[in-house]
């Protein structure tokens, strides 16, 4: 599989589980407010994330196309998908969204890692120590942060069910 059809891929799924969010959005009919509101954030930042992996996996294929050097690409998008993933994280933190992501301890440990582990990663590859692995790096942090969204819609599935059982 070329790199692009990899990317392409990528965004095929991220937008997938974007369109999951609506989706769930839509037929949430509880009648809780407080939990409304935690579910919405919850799939807020699902869609964001979504969107977000999506476009980071569809901007390098024209800069491909356009005659770059792979290394340099990937270096450039992985500091750019840090700077957009922390950018993101502080948006969420300034909104009080990350409370929406109570969990068991467990849980709350992989939701902590993978942006962790994601954004290591990235800043791995940025300062160009990613060498000629650097596209499986790249490509690394997008399904991580695919992993994270995909977590968030199974903590919102979860919960929606529990409250139609009671």
């Amino acid at each position: 599989m070329e790199q692009s059809d990899t990317l392409l891929t990528l965004a095929e799924i991220a937008v997938a589980l974007a369109g999951f969010s609506s989706l769930v959005t839509v037929l949430d009919r509880n009648p809780d407010p407080a939990s409304r509101v935690q579910v919405r954030n919850r799939l807020q930042m699902m869609l964001e994330i979504g969107l977000r992996n999506a476009g980071f996996a569809v901007i390098p294929i024209p800069l491909l196309a356009a005659g770059y050097s792979g290394p340099t690409v990937w270096r450039m998008m992985s500091a750019l998908y840090l700077i957009a993933m922390l950018a993101h994280i502080g948006l969420q933190r300034s909104r009080g969204h990350l409370t929406a992501l109570s969990a068991g301890s467990k849980l709350r440990a992989v939701l902590i890692g993978l942006p962790l582990i994601s954004g290591l990663i990235c800043g791995v590859n940025a300062v160009g120590l990613g060498g000629s692995i650097s596209f499986s790096l790249y490509i690394a942090s997008l399904i991580l942060g695919l992993a994270f969204a995909g977590l968030v819609f199974l903590l919102v599935s979860d919960r929606m069910t529990r409250e139609e059982q009671t």
